[in-house]
């Protein structure tokens, strides 16, 4: 059992009367993005379509730990083959791509990786 999936499924069903979309948001600092990032936005993609799902990442570069600003990140990401990348101040409020969507009719799943 996947209780993660098990999460989203039950989500889903609740609102579904309501909801139209389900958007699905990764934020990090993807300093850079690995394989391992990259299969997380591919199940991501899977469950809730490429056009509703999106990498969430900062222009933010602070020595040691986040040496990539945010046009060499999506450089990297998009090697992935990853195009929905969008620039947010704050990653965990993405102000940028929730204003495409209404929020009457819309859900969004956020998913975050382990430390």
């Amino acid at each position: 059992m996947n209780l993660g999936k098990e999460i989203i499924d039950n989500l889903i069903l609740e609102v579904e009367s309501n909801i139209k979309t389900v958007v699905a948001i990764y934020p990090g600092r993807f300093q850079p993005m690995g394989k391992h990032h990259a299969k997380v936005y591919d199940w991501l993609a899977g469950k809730f379509g490429k056009s509703n799902t999106y990498i969430a990442t900062s222009d933010k570069v602070a020595l040691p730990k986040s040496p990539l600003n945010f046009r060499e990140k999506v450089q990297v990401i998009r090697k992935h083959g990853i195009q929905n990348v969008v620039q947010e101040r704050n990653v965990y409020a993405p102000e940028n791509i929730l204003k495409k969507y209404n929020p009457e009719t819309t859900a969004v799943v956020f998913v975050y990786g382990k430390k």
